[in-house]
């Protein structure tokens, strides 16, 4: 369920990580994904998960979750159509020929840029959502 004022804790959620540069296991599709789902319901999905600091720990972890979809959806609950994402659902993306996890914002899904900041990539390239 989602807090009261869940736009103000998603925005300043998205607004302090615009600034912190990509690092696996604190500020990646993953950790920003379930921190935004922790911003809008008090909730962090990714209590219960191990810790990882590099790619091959996060490689590890997504394996062992069955790939990101499946580990989404233990985490998260069933998938819907992205058709049917809404301002702070997590979807699942393709960008650069690699599936990863991001926020819908209403006409994009941001996720941390490997450069850093936030990269906003179309709803076009979402292949599924978890309504938060």
């Amino acid at each position: 369920m989602r807090r009261a004022d869940w736009q103000l804790q998603l925005s300043a959620f998205v607004q302090e990580r615009s600034d912190r540069p990509f690092d696996w296991g604190s500020n990646d599709c993953c950790t920003f994904a379930a921190g935004a789902v922790e911003a809008l319901t008090g909730r962090n999905p990714m209590a219960g998960i191990e810790s990882y600091a590099t790619e091959f720990g996060a490689l590890r972890m997504v394996e062992e979750g069955g790939g990101l979809h499946a580990l989404a959806t233990s985490l998260l609950g069933a998938s819907v159509s992205p058709l049917l994402a809404a301002v702070g659902d997590v979807v699942l993306v393709m960008n650069a020929g690699r599936e990863m996890l991001a926020v819908c914002n209403g006409t994009n899904a941001i996720a941390p840029g490997m450069s850093g900041g936030i990269v906003a990539l179309g709803m076009n390239a979402a292949l599924a959502a978890w309504k938060i």
